[in-house]
């Protein structure tokens, strides 16, 4: 399986938990004649929430390495890679057909996809003197509560970590 590299995140707490969101890494090129010049090729980088189902565009590849990911600590899908692609297909071509005007439908090629799985780690942080349970997401290095995530709280409450 490719995951995303654990990165250190400096923190007073230790983990609690870790697991692991499923997403759907795609490369395309795109081939499209813009309202004024000559025809164009893009190529474009798409992640899609496999959980979610929302699409999302990327600057560049991600760094990636292989790992071994114990199943029962990743996320369910809701989608299928097949479902996630075609999502992507459609994403694109609305973003192209609305947003940068194409004058035709453009010619939308997948070039590569595969599952990629970002960790997220857990862990009880004192907030206004109540224990609450925290996410940080390694790849942007951001903290969130995990009451804002309802798939991950549900997904915690199934495995008996919080009520």
């Amino acid at each position: 399986m490719k995951a995303i590299p654990l990165q250190d995140r400096a923190a007073k707490h230790p983990r609690e938990l870790l697991l692991y969101y499923p997403y759907l890494f795609s490369e395309w090129t795109v081939e499209y004649k813009p309202f004024i010049g000559r025809k164009k090729t893009d190529r474009r980088f798409l992640m899609t929430n496999l959980v979610k189902g929302e699409t999302t565009f990327l600057d560049q590849r991600l760094e990636m390495e292989d790992a071994e990911i114990d199943p029962e600590i990743i996320l369910s899908t809701k989608w299928t890679n097949d479902h996630a692609a075609e999502e992507g297909q459609e994403f694109l071509r609305r973003h192209y057909v609305h947003k940068v005007r194409s004058w035709s439908v453009p010619g939308i090629k997948r070039v590569d996809s595969y599952q990629v799985f970002l960790p997220y780690e857990i862990y009880l942080e004192e907030v206004k003197k109540k224990p609450q349970l925290v996410l940080y997401e390694s790849i942007s290095r951001s903290t969130d509560k995990v009451d804002r995530y309802p798939e991950i709280k549900n997904f915690l409450q199934r495995r008996g970590v919080c009520s």
